[in-house]
């Protein structure tokens, strides 16, 4: 059975909060696990109002280090590990029970980190490490001084222009995550989520083993259904007393997730990730009505002033997402990280608006209408099986 998989945006503003946005966050449910990419400032409030469990959270994914992205950090280890760490009886737990969070990210993140829980005192109950993905000359930090809660962590220099990242627990899973460098203001990056091929359909067989019920059951298989998820576990043919085999049918290629930092080109990230399932986008900026409210119609932007403001800033907008989502193959694109102007409500204003913005993707992405989304904070998505 095919583990279920979906996301869920907790934060969707870009710069600044909003009355209607939170700053960025996205909680990917892997096999049970969460895993959060980035932590905008008051990330644990959005967990809170949604249906996420923090105890689930397992690792962390900072695309960048500008604050909208990880301010909500250091305040979210305080609230998801409790610290007290009292066990159901009252009793202090040994932290070294505690599965360690893993995080994930550009440097300077482990010190800055580092010195954000030390500064103010913070006292965990559950232990951490962080992972630094580092360029050819970018300073190393040697796990020295670590809070009382950190654990050392690895430094995972680029390769080939991405860096392939340890999964610990969850290696035996099969799940992957890779990252590459895209282009931003800053260092940002962008990450690739793989989860192992699944078993293929057996509904075909059903009728061969119905066939040889009779005979199956002579031989002593009391359920002869069972053997089709023999034929699962073990992808061998099994010989049928008819003379017919069980042919294990191909295995289904698992889902591939991709979530972009902020970018203004994220082609890099074309080496590592080819066909996604899902693409996550910013698109941050965009000509809509809104531009053309009480101006003067020679005043009003053209798209390609809005498209060139926008990228001077490192950002894109739906149609440069779009295109890039074309670029890549993916089968769904979900457009985040919108501009503090853009309400994310139930607003008359803020549906006609985002529709607006959905469209501007959906004309350039070959008019699939039914494959573009605009996020908004609290809303998940399941992500399904091709």
């Amino acid at each position: 059975m095919v583990a279920p998989m979906d996301i869920t945006f907790l934060g969707t503003g870009s710069a600044q909060p909003s009355a209607t946005r939170n700053h960025q966050a996205i909680a990917l449910r892997v096999d049970g696990d969460i895993w959060l990419f980035d932590c905008g400032e008051a990330t644990q409030h959005q967990l809170q109002k949604s249906n996420l469990k923090m105890g689930k959270i397992t690792r962390v994914f900072i695309t960048h280090m500008h604050g909208d992205h990880c301010f909500g950090l250091a305040p979210l280890l305080c609230s998801m590990t409790d610290n007290l760490n009292l066990g159901t009886s009252g009793t202090q737990k040994d932290q070294q029970e505690q599965v360690p969070v893993d995080i994930y990210g550009p440097t300077p993140i482990r010190s800055w980190l580092r010195t954000t829980l030390k500064s103010t005192y913070s006292n965990l109950g559950r232990p951490y490490r962080v992972h630094e993905l580092l360029n050819k000359d970018d300073p190393v930090d040697l796990n020295e001084n670590l809070h009382n809660n950190e654990l050392p962590g690895e430094n995972i220099m680029i390769s080939n222009n991405a860096f392939t990242l340890p999964l610990f627990a969850s290696a035996e899973k099969g799940y992957s995550v890779q990252a590459a460098p895209i282009e931003h203001s800053v260092p940002s990056l962008g990450y690739v989520i793989r989860e192992p091929n699944w078993p293929g359909k057996v509904n075909a067989l059903i009728p061969l083993i119905k066939k040889n019920m009779a005979a199956l059951k002579d031989q002593g298989i009391s359920n002869p259904m069972s053997l089709l998820g023999q034929l699962q576990r073990t992808n061998e043919p099994y010989n049928l007393p008819d003379g017919q085999q069980l042919i294990p049918p191909p295995l289904r290629p698992g889902r591939q997730v991709v979530i972009l930092g902020d970018t203004k080109d994220p082609t890099p990230i074309l080496a590592i990730a080819d066909s996604p399932t899902l693409l996550v986008h910013e698109a941050t900026n965009a000509l809509t009505r809104l531009d053309k409210v009480n101006v003067k119609e020679d005043a009003i932007p053209t798209f390609e002033e809005v498209e060139q403001r926008t990228k001077d800033h490192g950002h894109s907008t739906p149609q440069m997402a779009a295109a890039f989502a074309l670029k890549i193959k993916c089968k769904k694109l979900i457009l985040t990280h919108f501009s503090a102007r853009y309400k994310g409500d139930e607003s008359q204003e803020g549906l006609e608006v985002m529709e607006e913005i959905r469209q501007l993707a959906v004309a350039v992405f070959d008019k699939r209408d039914q494959d573009i989304y605009c996020a908004r904070d609290l809303w998940s998505y399941d992500i399904k099986m091709d």
